[in-house]
C-alpha cells in the first residue's frame, strides 16, 4: 500500500494511464492518515476520543504527557497494525512509536480513559 500511495502522490498512475480498482486512493489516504480521519469523523459529528497526532518520538512523548497515560497508539499507513498498541509510560511509548516510525510517518494517540467499547 505504501508503494502504491507513493506512486499515486508522484503522479505516476496518471502519467501512465493507470486506474486504481476498488477503493479510491483518496479514500485510503483519508482513512490511513489518522489525523485526517479524525477530522472527517468530526465533520459528520461522529463522537470520537480526543486524540493527538505526532511525527516524532519527542512529539509523541509530549502529546502523551499532555493527554495522560495510558494511551493507545495507531500508526498511519501501516497495514496489520504495525507499531500500534498501548503504552502506560514514556518508556513503553518510545519503544512502540520507534517501531511505528520505522514504517509510518505519523502516529495518532488517544487516551484510553475516553475509549468506550460497545
Amino acid at each position: 500500500m505504501n508503494c502504491g500511495i507513493a506512486l499515486y502522490r508522484e503522479g505516476y498512475f496518471d502519467k501512465m494511464g493507470i486506474s486504481v480498482l476498488g477503493t479510491p486512493v483518496e479514500v485510503i489516504l483519508a482513512t490511513e492518515d489518522r489525523e485526517l480521519f479524525s477530522e472527517k469523523l468530526a465533520e459528520i459529528n461522529e463522537k470520537i476520543a480526543p486524540s493527538i497526532s505526532a511525527r516524532s518520538v519527542a512529539e509523541a512523548t509530549e502529546a502523551a504527557n499532555k493527554i495522560g497515560y495510558p494511551v493507545i497508539i495507531r500508526a498511519g499507513f501501516a497495514l496489520g497494525g504495525l507499531g500500534s498498541g498501548f503504552a502506560n509510560n514514556d518508556k513503553e511509548l518510545a519503544e512502540l512509536v520507534g517501531i511505528a516510525f520505522a514504517s509510518s510517518e505519523m502516529v495518532l494517540m488517544k487516551v484510553l480513559t475516553h475509549i468506550h467499547i460497545y
